[in-house]
Protein backbone atom coordinates (compact mmCIF):
# COMPACT_ATOMS: atom_id res chain seq x y z
CA UNK A 1 0.00 0.00 0.00
CA UNK A 2 1.46 3.35 -0.99
CA UNK A 3 1.16 6.41 1.22
CA UNK A 4 0.79 9.87 -0.32
CA UNK A 5 3.68 12.22 0.36
CA UNK A 6 3.05 15.06 2.75
CA UNK A 7 3.09 18.57 1.25
CA UNK A 8 6.33 19.29 3.12
CA UNK A 9 8.14 16.32 1.55
CA UNK A 10 6.71 17.13 -1.87
CA UNK A 11 8.16 20.63 -1.67
CA UNK A 12 11.54 19.28 -0.55
CA UNK A 13 11.69 16.81 -3.44
CA UNK A 14 10.71 19.52 -5.92
CA UNK A 15 13.42 21.85 -4.56
CA UNK A 16 16.01 19.04 -4.82
CA UNK A 17 15.05 18.37 -8.45
CA UNK A 18 15.31 22.06 -9.30
CA UNK A 19 18.72 22.26 -7.62
CA UNK A 20 19.97 19.30 -9.67
CA UNK A 21 18.73 20.89 -12.89
CA UNK A 22 20.48 24.16 -12.05
CA UNK A 23 23.71 22.29 -11.23
CA UNK A 24 23.68 20.43 -14.55
CA UNK A 25 22.95 23.69 -16.37
CA UNK A 26 25.83 25.45 -14.64
CA UNK A 27 28.18 22.64 -15.66
CA UNK A 28 27.11 23.06 -19.29
CA UNK A 29 27.63 26.82 -19.07
CA UNK A 30 31.11 26.38 -17.55
CA UNK A 31 31.96 23.94 -20.32
CA UNK A 32 30.88 26.26 -23.11
CA UNK A 33 31.71 29.73 -21.78
CA UNK A 34 35.12 29.67 -23.49
CA UNK A 35 33.41 29.15 -26.85
CA UNK A 36 31.68 31.74 -29.00
CA UNK A 37 28.00 31.30 -29.85
CA UNK A 38 29.00 30.37 -33.40
CA UNK A 39 31.44 27.72 -32.15
CA UNK A 40 28.83 26.23 -29.83
CA UNK A 41 26.46 25.94 -32.78
CA UNK A 42 29.16 24.31 -34.92
CA UNK A 43 29.75 21.67 -32.24
CA UNK A 44 26.04 20.99 -31.88
CA UNK A 45 25.68 20.49 -35.61
CA UNK A 46 28.73 18.19 -35.81
CA UNK A 47 27.13 15.06 -34.37
CA UNK A 48 29.12 12.46 -36.30
CA UNK A 49 32.46 11.57 -34.67
CA UNK A 50 34.69 12.54 -37.60
CA UNK A 51 32.93 15.89 -38.00
CA UNK A 52 33.10 16.61 -34.27
CA UNK A 53 36.85 15.94 -34.19
CA UNK A 54 37.32 18.20 -37.21
CA UNK A 55 35.51 21.09 -35.49
CA UNK A 56 37.41 20.56 -32.23
CA UNK A 57 40.74 20.48 -34.09
CA UNK A 58 39.88 23.81 -35.72
CA UNK A 59 38.98 25.27 -32.31
CA UNK A 60 42.37 24.16 -30.97
CA UNK A 61 44.11 25.84 -33.90
CA UNK A 62 42.19 29.09 -33.34
CA UNK A 63 43.24 29.19 -29.67
CA UNK A 64 46.89 28.52 -30.46
CA UNK A 65 46.79 31.19 -33.18
CA UNK A 66 45.73 33.67 -30.48
CA UNK A 67 48.67 32.60 -28.33
CA UNK A 68 51.03 32.96 -31.31
CA UNK A 69 49.69 36.44 -32.01
CA UNK A 70 50.36 37.59 -28.46
CA UNK A 71 53.85 36.12 -28.38
CA UNK A 72 54.79 37.56 -31.78
CA UNK A 73 52.36 40.38 -32.76
CA UNK A 74 54.45 41.33 -35.80
CA UNK A 75 53.60 37.98 -37.39
CA UNK A 76 49.88 38.76 -37.39
CA UNK A 77 48.76 40.11 -40.74
CA UNK A 78 45.45 41.98 -41.07
CA UNK A 79 42.92 40.09 -43.13
CA UNK A 80 41.29 41.83 -46.04
CA UNK A 81 37.50 41.58 -46.13
CA UNK A 82 35.91 39.96 -49.13
CA UNK A 83 34.86 42.79 -51.42
CA UNK A 84 31.49 42.30 -53.08
CA UNK A 85 31.22 44.17 -56.40
CA UNK A 86 28.43 46.69 -56.72
CA UNK A 87 26.35 45.90 -59.79
CA UNK A 88 25.46 49.56 -60.38
CA UNK A 89 29.09 50.70 -60.20
CA UNK A 90 30.34 47.79 -62.30
CA UNK A 91 27.96 48.80 -65.07
CA UNK A 92 29.62 52.22 -65.25
CA UNK A 93 33.20 51.15 -64.69
CA UNK A 94 35.14 47.91 -64.77
CA UNK A 95 37.54 49.13 -62.10
CA UNK A 96 37.14 47.53 -58.68
CA UNK A 97 38.43 49.53 -55.74
CA UNK A 98 40.40 47.55 -53.19
CA UNK A 99 38.78 47.37 -49.77
CA UNK A 100 40.76 49.01 -46.96
CA UNK A 101 42.50 46.64 -44.53
CA UNK A 102 40.59 45.76 -41.41
CA UNK A 103 42.11 47.24 -38.31
CA UNK A 104 43.41 44.52 -36.00
CA UNK A 105 42.15 45.30 -32.50
CA UNK A 106 44.20 44.11 -29.53
CA UNK A 107 42.82 41.02 -27.83
CA UNK A 108 41.06 41.57 -24.53
CA UNK A 109 42.24 38.20 -23.22
CA UNK A 110 45.69 37.64 -21.80
CA UNK A 111 48.16 35.03 -22.96
CA UNK A 112 47.37 32.96 -19.88
CA UNK A 113 43.62 33.13 -20.59
CA UNK A 114 44.06 31.91 -24.17
CA UNK A 115 46.30 29.08 -22.98
CA UNK A 116 43.67 28.07 -20.42
CA UNK A 117 41.08 28.11 -23.23
CA UNK A 118 43.37 25.87 -25.25
CA UNK A 119 43.63 23.47 -22.29
CA UNK A 120 39.85 23.35 -21.88
CA UNK A 121 39.39 22.69 -25.57
CA UNK A 122 42.00 19.95 -25.33
CA UNK A 123 40.04 18.37 -22.47
CA UNK A 124 36.94 18.44 -24.68
CA UNK A 125 38.87 16.65 -27.43
CA UNK A 126 40.05 14.02 -24.96
CA UNK A 127 36.51 13.41 -23.69
CA UNK A 128 35.19 13.01 -27.23
CA UNK A 129 37.92 10.58 -28.29
CA UNK A 130 37.19 8.48 -25.21
CA UNK A 131 33.41 8.56 -25.78
CA UNK A 132 33.73 7.68 -29.45
CA UNK A 133 35.66 4.50 -28.63
CA UNK A 134 32.36 2.61 -28.34
CA UNK A 135 30.21 4.70 -30.69
CA UNK A 136 29.15 3.69 -34.23
CA UNK A 137 31.12 5.67 -36.79
CA UNK A 138 32.36 5.86 -40.37
CA UNK A 139 35.78 4.17 -40.04
CA UNK A 140 37.54 5.77 -43.02
CA UNK A 141 36.34 9.30 -42.28
CA UNK A 142 37.09 8.88 -38.57
CA UNK A 143 40.58 7.55 -39.27
CA UNK A 144 41.30 10.60 -41.40
CA UNK A 145 40.17 12.91 -38.58
CA UNK A 146 42.29 11.00 -36.06
CA UNK A 147 45.41 11.32 -38.22
CA UNK A 148 44.91 15.06 -38.77
CA UNK A 149 44.30 15.63 -35.08
CA UNK A 150 47.42 13.72 -34.06
CA UNK A 151 49.51 15.67 -36.58
CA UNK A 152 48.09 18.98 -35.30
CA UNK A 153 48.84 18.07 -31.68
CA UNK A 154 52.45 17.21 -32.52
CA UNK A 155 52.92 20.55 -34.28
CA UNK A 156 51.33 22.46 -31.39
CA UNK A 157 53.39 20.62 -28.76
CA UNK A 158 56.59 21.40 -30.63
CA UNK A 159 55.84 25.14 -30.78
CA UNK A 160 54.70 25.31 -27.14
CA UNK A 161 57.91 23.60 -26.00
CA UNK A 162 59.93 26.22 -27.89
CA UNK A 163 58.33 29.15 -26.04
CA UNK A 164 58.09 27.54 -22.60
CA UNK A 165 61.27 29.25 -21.41
CA UNK A 166 59.78 32.68 -22.24
CA UNK A 167 56.68 32.17 -20.08
CA UNK A 168 55.84 33.27 -16.56
CA UNK A 169 55.23 30.76 -13.77
CA UNK A 170 51.38 30.64 -14.10
CA UNK A 171 51.73 30.15 -17.85
CA UNK A 172 54.32 27.41 -17.41
CA UNK A 173 51.93 25.66 -15.03
CA UNK A 174 49.25 25.59 -17.73
CA UNK A 175 51.85 24.38 -20.25
CA UNK A 176 52.69 21.49 -17.91
CA UNK A 177 49.01 20.52 -17.78
CA UNK A 178 48.78 20.80 -21.57
CA UNK A 179 51.85 18.62 -22.02
CA UNK A 180 50.50 15.92 -19.70
CA UNK A 181 47.13 15.91 -21.44
CA UNK A 182 48.69 15.87 -24.92
CA UNK A 183 50.79 12.85 -23.91
CA UNK A 184 47.71 11.05 -22.59
CA UNK A 185 45.61 12.05 -25.60
CA UNK A 186 48.30 10.89 -28.02
CA UNK A 187 48.13 7.41 -26.51
CA UNK A 188 44.34 7.43 -26.80
CA UNK A 189 44.60 8.53 -30.44
CA UNK A 190 46.99 5.70 -31.22
CA UNK A 191 44.62 3.18 -29.61
CA UNK A 192 41.66 4.66 -31.49
CA UNK A 193 43.64 4.58 -34.74
CA UNK A 194 44.53 0.90 -34.30
CA UNK A 195 40.93 0.03 -33.47
CA UNK A 196 39.60 1.96 -36.47
CA UNK A 197 42.14 0.37 -38.80
CA UNK A 198 41.01 -3.04 -37.56
CA UNK A 199 37.39 -2.10 -38.30
CA UNK A 200 38.33 -1.05 -41.82
CA UNK A 201 40.17 -4.36 -42.28
CA UNK A 202 37.14 -6.36 -41.12
CA UNK A 203 34.85 -4.41 -43.45
CA UNK A 204 37.14 -5.09 -46.41
CA UNK A 205 37.30 -8.79 -45.55
CA UNK A 206 33.51 -8.97 -45.27
CA UNK A 207 33.10 -7.22 -48.64
CA UNK A 208 35.61 -9.58 -50.20
CA UNK A 209 33.76 -12.60 -48.79
CA UNK A 210 30.43 -11.34 -50.14
CA UNK A 211 31.87 -10.70 -53.59
CA UNK A 212 33.39 -14.20 -53.72
CA UNK A 213 30.05 -15.77 -52.80
CA UNK A 214 28.33 -14.02 -55.72
CA UNK A 215 30.71 -15.59 -58.23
Amino acid sequence: MTHPLSPRWSIRILMLMLACCCWVGSLGAEKEDYLTAEEVEELREAQEPHLRLKVLRELLEKRLDKVRALKDPASVKPKLPESKPDKKKSAKSDKVEAAPPVEVKPESKSLLAWMEDYLRCLEEVSDNVENFSSAPLEPKAYLKSLNKLESTLQEHAQWINQIEGQLDRPERKVVAEISDLVEELTEDLKAATEKTQEQIKLIKEAEKARSSQKR
